[in-house]
Order: structure tokens, then sequence, then C-alpha cells
């Protein structure tokens, strides 16, 4: 039979008599949180044993793909968000994103590359969020090397744009296998996440271009926004909606 508040005062001060209104109603508090507790950690063990099986299931991706579902994930997030109190959706996006990374670590840890010469510390808090504690996470020296490392399904690079190294363009080249899907440092990202991702996976939202032509464009008539250029190459985002790999030069896609 679970302890009452009131037993659990009578094991804390020897003389329960002398214990104020204020001292009992905190008792109760925290006795509800234990509750709590208890009943959070029974989902979060269930949800985890449910992961693994999810992992093993037939649709998951199969092949090179990495076991990332992007458009799963946002999907999911976007309904709890839709139901927390807009002054809990910070804190709910920050608690589900951990318990995600802990499930897909039952699928496999998941391995997190991330290059940022100017602003390190900006790009790993973003990958760290996205990820979750259970990623093993390092910072490396070599955009291309950590490509070379995404293309062959080892994990995901996490790669800053307009820091003097413009990887982005080899998406176009010897990296096609590997699809943007997602970014980090706001409305404009300063960072991307790639990595050999399910096409039919990727989130729905802004698409990532990458297009010879400079600011001019390659004659798509697309609305743009700029993200880096490069002798002649551009990247940018764009609204519309285009298929990877397209004429257009989509490269992913960003929730």
């Amino acid at each position: 039979m679970p302890h009452s508040p009131k037993a659990a005062l009578q094991q804390v001060w020897p003389a329960p008599l002398e214990v104020s209104a204020e001292q009992m109603a905190l008792a109760a508090l925290r006795h509800e949180i234990d509750v709590l507790d208890d009943q959070l950690l029974a989902l979060f063990e269930r949800r985890l044993a449910i992961a693994a099986r999810v992992g093993r299931a037939k649709d998951a991706p199969s092949g090179p793909h990495l076991k990332l579902r992007p458009d799963r994930e946002q999907t999911v997030l976007d309904r709890v968000l839709a139901q927390a109190a807009p002054d809990n959706r910070e804190a709910v996006e920050s608690l589900w994103r951990q318990v995600v990374g802990w499930g897909l670590a039952r699928q496999g840890r998941m391995q997190v590359q991330v290059w940022s010469p100017v602003e390190p510390t900006r790009a790993f808090d973003g990958a760290r969020l996205r990820f979750g504690a259970a990623a093993d996470m390092r910072a490396v020296h070599d955009p291309q090397a950590a490509l070379a490392w995404a293309a062959g399904g080892h994990g995901v690079a996490v790669l800053a744009i307009n820091a003097g190294d413009p990887w982005w363009t080899g998406l176009r080249r010897q990296w096609a296998m590997l699809s943007v899907f997602d970014g980090f440092g706001g409305e404009t990202p300063t960072a991307l996440a790639v990595g050999r991702i399910d096409p039919a996976a990727l989130p729905g939202g802004r698409r990532v271009l990458v297009t010879a032509g400079g600011d001019a464009g390659d004659g798509a008539g697309l609305r743009r926004r700029g993200l880096d250029t490069h002798h002649g190459w551009t990247l940018s985002l764009t609204d519309a909606v285009l298929p990877l790999g397209g004429d257009e030069g989509c490269v992913g896609s960003i929730g």
C-alpha cells in the first residue's frame, strides 16, 4: 500500500504535531511528484522497448540509408507541440528530442560529426538539441572527410556554411547520395545536417537547393533565399515543393 504524505512526514519529523501547514503542503506536492516520476519512468521504458521493435520492423528504411525518419519525427513533434501549453513548448520540444534520441539509440547509437570552425558551440548546441544526449558527437576538422564518412552510411555530418569551405557544392556531384534533412541556427540556418536518408523520409518544409549560375539562378524562376555562394554556385532555400535530385537542384529539405 503506498505511503501517504502524512506517513512520510512522520518518518522525517519525530514530532508530527510541530509540522506546519506549509510543510504539510510541500510534502504532499513532493509525494505527487514522486508518483508522477514513477509513471514517467514506466512509460519511458515502455517506449524504449517499442522503439527497439520499430528498428526491427519491416517498414524501417533498409539498405544504405540511416534509420532516421525526419518526416515521422516532424509529424510527431508537431502533434505533441500542438497539445502543449504555449509556455511549455520549448521545454516539451527539448524533452521530446531526448526521448526520441534514446529511442534511436536502441536501434544503434547515432554517430554525429560536427564541423564548425567559426561558431562551434552554436553548431554543437543545435545538433545536441536535435539528436539528444544519446548521440555520440565529436568535432572534426575536415568537412570533406566528414562527408565521405556520412556517405558511407556511418552517421550524420553537421557542417557549417559560410565558414570557408563550400562543401555543399559536392551535394550535386560526388556526394549526391547524401541529403540535407535539417538546419541549425534559426530561420536562416548557419549549419546543415546531411546523411544517407531515405528520400521518402525527408521532412516537409523548405527545400534546399544547390544551383549553378550564382545569384542569377539557373533559370527555374524559383523564389529563393540565398545562404551562400561560391564561384557561380549558390546554396539557397525555397518554399517550392520540389523532388529530390531534380533539375532544380534540390538536395534535401528543412522541416
